[in-house]
C-alpha cells in the first residue's frame, strides 16, 4: 500500500469531514511571535530606513506555509489606498539562482510574462518600476534554503547580494522560511543576515501543554465527527504516532475523522486513529502502532 493514501470509502460526505480537518489552522506560541516580530518589523520599517529581515528555520511539515499565509492575512489590510501592495510572496525551487530570484520577484509583482531571453539586465529593469510603485511592506519568501543547500555558495552570495539591493532602495523588510540549511547563510553572506537578524526556529512540539492546546484547538475546530479523543487517551499516541510534526499529525486526524464519519456514532476512536496511523504511515509503520492495544 502506498504511504499517505487513505483506504477507506471516499463517499461525498466523507470528503467534506476530511475538508474541514484540512482547512483547521491551529494557532500556537511559536507563529504568534513570529508575526508579532513580522509587525513589529513593518512598523518600524514604515518609519525608519533601517533595513530588517527574519529568518524563521523548521523541519518539513511544521507549517511554514501557513505561517507565510497568516502573515499575508494579519497585513493584508494595510495595503495602502495609493495602491502599495502588502506583501509580496515567491516560493523557490532546487534551481534558484540570481535570475530565478529575479524571475520570482517579477511575476509576484504582478507581471504576466517574464522576458523571451530571461535576461537578468531586463528583469532588473521591470522589478525596479514594479517596486517603485508597488513599495511592498514586506517580502516573505518560502523554501529559502534552496538558496543555500548544497556546494552553492557562490551562487548563494550573489541571490542574497540582490536580495539586499532591493531591500536597502526600496526599504522593505525580508521573512525567510526554510529548512536548517539557511544557518548556512550566516557564514555565507554576514551583510544579508546581518539585516535579517532576527533569527526563529520551529521545533517539532514535544508532548507537554503545548501539545495538548494544538490537539484541543482541533478538538474544538471539528465539528463533523467526536474528537474529544484527542484531549484523552489518544493525547500522547498522537505525539508518539507523528514526532510532533504537525504535518503528519494532521494527516492522521484528517484519516481518523474520516473513518469516524463512516460509523453510525461518528466517534473518532482508537480504532479509526490506528486505521489512519497505517494508511498516513504505510504497512511497514504497523508493528509500531501507538493506537493499537499492547499485547500480553
Amino acid at each position: 500500500m502506498p504511504v499517505g493514501e487513505y483506504t477507506g470509502p471516499l463517499t461525498p460526505e466523507v470528503l467534506k469531514v476530511g475538508e474541514q480537518v484540512l482547512n483547521v489552522v491551529v494557532d500556537h506560541a511559536v507563529f504568534r511571535r513570529i508575526r508579532e516580530a513580522s509587525m513589529t518589523m513593518v512598523h518600524i520599517m514604515r518609519s525608519l530606513r533601517l533595513p530588517h529581515g527574519i529568518l524563521v528555520q523548521a523541519e518539513s511539515g511544521m507549517g511554514k506555509s501557513l505561517l507565510v499565509e497568516l502573515i499575508r492575512r494579519e497585513l493584508a489590510p494595510q495595503a495602502s489606498p495609493n495602491g502599495s501592495t502588502a506583501c509580496l510572496h515567491v516560493a523557490l525551487d532546487s534551481t534558484v539562482d540570481t535570475n530565478g530570484m529575479a524571475a520570482a520577484m517579477t511575476l509576484a509583482l504582478g507581471y504576466r510574462a517574464l522576458p523571451m531571453r530571461r535576461q537578468l539586465e531586463s528583469m532588473n529593469h521591470m522589478t525596479k518600476t514594479a517596486l517603485e510603485r508597488a513599495r511592498p511592506l514586506v517580502l516573505l519568501i518560502d523554501e529559502m534554503q534552496h538558496v543555500c543547500e548544497g556546494n552553492k555558495d557562490i551562487t548563494a552570495r550573489s541571490v542574497t547580494d540582490w536580495l539586499k539591493v532591493r531591500m536597502d532602495l526600496y526599504n522593505f523588510p525580508v521573512v525567510c522560511l526554510g529548512t536548517h540549511a539557511l544557518e548556512r547563510l550566516t557564514v555565507i553572506n554576514p551583510q544579508f543576515t546581518g539585516r535579517a537578524s532576527a533569527n526563529f526556529i520551529i521545533h517539532p512540539f514535544q508532548f507537554d501543554e503545548a501539545w495538548r492546546q494544538v490537539l484541543a484547538g482541533f478538538s474544538s475546530a471539528v465539528d463533523s465527527v467526536d474528537l474529544g479523543i484527542v484531549n484523552g487517551a489518544a493525547c500522547r499516541p498522537l505525539h508518539q504516532a507523528s514526532g510532533g510534526n504537525m504535518r503528519m499529525l494532521k494527516r492522521i486526524l484528517t484519516y481518523a475523522c474520516m473513518y469516524a464519519s463512516t460509523q453510525p456514532n461518528r466517534l473518532v476512536d482508537m480504532a479509526a486513529l490506528s486505521s489512519a496511523f497505517i494508511d498516513a504511515k504505510g504497512q511497514v509503520a504497523e508493528q509500531l502502532n501507538p493506537f493499537r492495544p499492547a499485547r500480553p
